[in-house]
């Protein structure tokens, strides 16, 4: 998949996530999901540290061993805040509820990306470094290239869940709902 259709289904999964949060929580569950999923190609293609550790676009990193391993030191991070463990001025200190809110959203985003780089004619190894193993989503014949039309039909999937979300938090607001 294109780099914008990653970072368009990972706002997407951010947005589901925090659909009935406040403001300042959806917003940081979008810029998280976003993250999460550009996280991997940009960690394999445009990081330093792709050349140090010998990464390999849709290798380790496309892997759920790093989503897993990711999402949780994260969670840790963020937990760290919200229970008082690190001292951090009280702007930057989430509550517990939006430190799992931001957590699901990154890791949301970074499977949402494993998820479209599955539907490639290419796949991805979901078990590395553990296995070699090649998953696919779609059988052979709807598998696409990464630029094709299975790239507009997640940018087109995307949209829309946005929209849902968007015009259903305004119908609330409004008090149409």
């Amino acid at each position: 998949m294109k780099r914008s259709t990653h970072l368009a289904l990972g706002a997407a999964t951010g947005l589901l996530v925090a659909a009935s949060s406040s403001l300042p929580v959806a917003a940081g569950a979008i810029w998280l999901g976003v993250a999460g999923g550009g996280f991997p190609d940009w960690l394999d293609l445009r990081s330093d540290l792709r050349r140090s550790l010998r990464l390999r676009h849709r290798g380790a990193s496309h892997g759920l061993p790093f989503v897993a391993g990711m999402s949780a030191l994260l969670g840790v991070a963020l937990w760290s805040l919200a229970s008082g463990a690190v001292d951090a001025p009280t702007w930057l200190v989430p509550t517990e509820a939006t430190a799992r809110t931001w957590t699901a959203a990154f890791a949301l985003g970074m499977l949402s990306h494993l998820l479209a780089d599955a539907c490639t004619h290419a796949g991805i190894r979901p078990l590395l470094p553990f296995s070699r193993w090649r998953v696919w989503l779609l059988p052979g014949f709807l598998r696409g290239r990464s630029d094709g039309w299975i790239n507009g039909l997640a940018m087109l999937a995307s949209a829309g869940a946005i929209g849902s979300v968007v015009v259903w938090r305004v119908a609330l607001w409004s008090g149409f709902a």
